[in-house]
């Protein structure tokens, strides 16, 4: 399960998949607050917080 809050609206949303766009307002900017974050295909599995793969996953 994921949630997000939408940055245009602020309205907060539950979805099994990850989701591109608000539901209510179809922004595109997205803060992900709960549930395993998307990593990105360049991620080489040694980042950290702020690093260009978008998060500081864990691996």
């Amino acid at each position: 399960m994921h949630v997000y809050k939408c940055a245009e609206c602020g309205k907060k949303f539950e979805t099994e998949n990850f989701a591109s766009r608000c539901p209510h307002c179809r922004c595109k900017v997205l803060i992900h607050l709960e549930g395993e974050r998307r990593r990105s295909r360049n991620c080489a599995g040694s980042c950290g917080p702020g690093c260009s793969c978008g998060g500081g996953c864990s691996h």
